[in-house]
């Protein structure tokens, strides 16, 4: 009986990896890699926007090659994306440092939707990033995880 109780636990525990692990994407075109959390799903991946959803999270990501941009410029672009989107109670912009990817972040609610408003440089290439990671309340932690995922890599 013990014996068969060390098992079922054992084979429990190893099928927790798989129930947790984060899916790694690689978006070769513009060197982005990031880690979506379970259960998204791809909705669009045309070479123009990427976007994948699940029930509490929708991760929409658009490049910007110009290699004119500056740290001060993703500042700016954070916070009049946050406008853009008419996103009420917008937080103070936070620093991102990821690798060789640069930028910063605010936090709005717009309609009782929540969302994380992100302006990224590659330090090494042309390659700019403008995300927006719209979550439900309690997928905040999962924004957040995600925001901090995204990292540059040589294409």
């Amino acid at each position: 009986m013990k014996k068969s109780l060390l098992l079922l636990l054992a084979g429990c525990l190893l099928g927790l990896p798989s129930l947790t692990a984060q899916t790694e994407m690689i978006w070769e075109e513009f060197g982005l890699g990031f880690r979506l959390p379970p259960g998204m799903v791809i909705t669009e991946n045309d070479g123009e926007t990427f976007t994948a959803e699940n029930d509490d999270l929708v991760l929409s990501i658009v490049p910007v090659k110009d290699r004119s941009f500056t740290e001060d410029d993703l500042a700016d672009a954070v916070v009049a994306m946050a406008d853009e989107l008419e996103y009420d109670e917008v937080t103070d912009a936070y620093e991102l440092e990821l690798n060789d990817l640069y930028g910063f972040y605010v936090e709005g609610d717009k309609d009782g939707v929540k969302a994380v408003v992100i302006a990224l440089m590659d330090t090494l290439s042309a390659n700019n990033y403008l995300a927006v990671i719209a979550y439900t309340k309690k997928a905040r932690q999962k924004a957040i995880d995600l925001a901090r995922s995204f990292y540059a890599f040589d294409n």
